[in-house]
């Protein structure tokens, strides 16, 4: 009995001692999209369908690495992963229906990154960003950085508010 006792301790300790969880730290980062919140002089949301002038009829891209994207509706059924898309839906931070592009991880590590878009009526908008992730030890910090037309529109949300004349 003590020799299996000795050997179930003996054992044990090897277990523990061999488990290190200090470096076993699994990190899980939000993907962004760029987020437009598009309104006329007034103020009007010029995405929502009950907004009269809206730009529902537009045929709004975006292009990207060679390839255009059109609008989609977004699919709410689902809380999952979005592959790479233009989509549009309700954005209650902005309180306006919104048009987003994304997603984008910033495992990736964006620096310069940029797309167009097109607004359908002649004009577009030049988007640039930076997206990625810098250590400290074992500590993350994402920057995230806008550009709206080569001007820096901010650094902390991906929230363009685009007024349409």
């Amino acid at each position: 009995m003590k020799k299996r006792l000795l050997g179930i301790t003996a054992i044990m300790f090897f277990l523990i001692a061999g488990c290190s969880y200090a470096d076993d730290v699994i990190w899980d980062f939000l993907n962004y999209d760029v987020i437009f919140a598009v309104a006329d002089n007034s103020g009007n949301d010029l995405l929502n369908p009950e907004t009269g002038g809206n730009i529902l009829e537009k045929e709004i891209t975006v292009e990207y690495q060679g390839k255009i994207f059109k609008r989609a509706e977004a699919d709410t059924r689902l809380n999952v992963p979005m592959p790479l898309g233009l989509r549009m839906y309700y954005y209650e931070p902005a309180q306006a229906t919104v048009l987003s592009f994304g997603e984008f991880s910033p495992t990736k590590n964006y620096k310069g990154e940029s797309f167009t878009i097109n607004w359908g009526d002649g004009t577009k908008d030049i988007i640039k960003f930076d997206l990625y992730i810098t250590w400290r030890r074992h500590d993350p910090t994402v920057h995230k950085i806008i550009y709206l037309n080569n001007k820096q529109y901010s650094n902390e949300s991906f929230l363009i508010k685009i007024v349409k004349k």
